[in-house]
């Protein structure tokens, strides 16, 4: 089935869960109407979310979800009331192939059509459809294959790359993970850079930023790596970053070539173990290498430091198997999950320890209270999968208590899905777990999407839900802030 056929059969699929990767093209922008419970009014504030807008350019559908083009939505809260608007980030690559009404720009696992010609030492664009945060005054959309793009957060409209002064250039890269420590207001990041050719090959590099609250450059390491790694996301506590680079190889002649899609060169090695880089945020220096078995790690939770240990939560995979539905978004039948994972790493023996919870649930995009970035928390906010039913996207939210094991899980609703849940702090919050989920959630038998606001520890609690005329496709990542921002 060619992609025009396989777009149309989806849309017209009845509850199918596919039609949430269907494109959104019109931009909206208006207080919602319609409403389920009530709004809390003491939530105040604004949640982006960020993600493909789109999985198709004309006729042609993009070769891997993480290759649509970045869309960034805005969800204000206010006095019990809701405000939505929603915006293409306008990249070379959006405008290029919105002018041209097909793929004119390769992506992490796509090639133009027309063979190898077209593609001959063509760059890997940028969509910045990943993450966004704020953070110094500056809303940005983030892709870690490229630089951020600054938006105005009253609008949305593009204002242009974002270099944070020279810490940037047209070939550095940002991850979409920063993390803002919380007593200095800084933003830690990373980015994977090539580092030059030598003898043995291309050479790579770790890159770590320490941008200050005014978003400008602080200090930054680099750290050699023998190849080309898989490093996704890393965890923050107050004194460390940590990294871990996944059994997952590239070959990169290919991909840099234009002969080949990177998603095509990325192999999993079961004999490679995790890597461990611990970075010294005091001293910028490498402070710890240590191994851990093979795996897959693609997102991480809160961490926190004890007299003697750093913990840290995250979900793990044994292969590779949950990067293999991204290639096809409108075929998939299970969205693959992971299982969080506890790492205990001692921080005068370097002796680290790895422990699965045993929960018997596969899941994602691990949220908390970010207030408390680096700092000892025990509560866990992640998506995961119905017990009963193990198919479609993500349809359940966790709260999990991490010391104690307790689970506390909710579904969305029939024939509902959804994305990344975040935490946002009740206005009169007296605890570190007191605080609302938010949830994009996708309504598959009406192909229309609802913000809901859901209790934190009791994701059974829904206090109210603002229900869209329209859809939002499944997005990655989003960023709340109490700060209100409206046109």
């Amino acid at each position: 089935m060619n992609a025009e056929a396989k777009l149309m059969a989806v849309a017209q699929s009845s509850a199918d869960f596919r039609r949430g990767f269907l494109a959104l093209m019109e931009e909206h922008s208006g207080w919602v109407t319609n409403t389920r419970g009530e709004i809390p009014k003491d939530l105040t504030g604004t949640l982006f979310r960020n993600g493909p807008g789109a999985m198709n350019a004309g006729a042609e559908a993009y070769g891997h979800w993480f290759d649509g083009p970045g869309m960034v939505s805005a969800i204000t809260f206010q006095g019990g009331k809701v405000h939505f608007k929603n915006r293409y980030v306008q990249t070379p690559k959006f405008l290029a192939d919105q002018q041209g009404g097909q793929i004119t720009q390769r992506g992490f696992g796509t090639q133009i059509k027309g063979g190898i010609l077209r593609n001959l030492l063509r760059p890997i664009s940028n969509p910045a459809n990943t993450g966004v945060s704020w953070h110094g005054d500056k809303l940005c959309a983030f892709y870690e294959g490229g630089q951020p793009y600054r938006l105005n957060p009253a609008t949305l409209e593009t204002l242009g790359p974002e270099y944070y002064g020279t810490l940037l250039n047209n070939r550095k890269t940002l991850s979409a993970h920063g993390k803002i420590h919380p007593r200095t207001g800084h933003q830690i990041n990373f980015g994977v850079n090539l580092a030059g050719v030598g003898l043995s090959g291309i050479r790579c590099a770790l890159d770590v930023h320490d941008i200050d609250a005014g978003g400008c450059p602080y200090s930054n390491c680099r750290i050699p790596l023998p190849y080309f790694p898989f490093i996704h996301d890393f965890a923050l506590s107050e004194h460390y970053a940590l990294f871990l680079v996944s059994s997952i190889r590239f070959s990169l002649g290919g991909p840099l070539l234009g002969l080949s899609t990177l998603s095509n060169s990325m192999t999993f090695d079961p004999e490679a173990s995790i890597r461990g880089l611990l970075v010294d945020l005091r001293t910028m220096k490498l402070a710890r290498e240590f191994e851990l078995p093979p795996g897959l790690v693609v997102h991480f939770a809160n961490a926190y430091e004890t007299h003697e240990e750093l913990v840290v939560d995250f979900f793990q995979s044994s292969n590779s198997a949950g990067f293999d539905w991204l290639h096809d978004v409108f075929s998939v039948e299970q969205v693959t999950g992971a299982q969080l994972t506890r790492l205990r790493l001692n921080l005068n023996t370097g002796v680290a320890h790895c422990d699965p919870y045993d929960d018997g649930l596969l899941g994602e995009f691990p949220a908390w209270n970010t207030d408390f970035n680096g700092q000892f928390t025990d509560r866990c906010y992640f998506v995961a999968h119905n017990h009963s039913s193990h198919k479609g996207f993500f349809d359940t939210l966790v709260s999990l208590n991490t010391e104690t094991g307790k689970l506390n899980t909710a579904s969305v609703g029939d024939s509902r899905y959804t994305s990344e849940a975040l935490f946002a702090p009740k206005g009169n919050a007296d605890a570190r777990n007191d605080g609302y989920l938010l949830a994009v959630v996708y309504d598959a038998a009406r192909h229309l999407s609802e913000i809901q606001v859901r209790d934190a520890e009791d994701p059974t609690i829904e206090y109210g839900a603002a229900l869209l005329e329209h859809h939002v496709p499944f997005g990655f990542h989003g960023y709340f802030t109490r700060e209100v921002f409206l046109p």
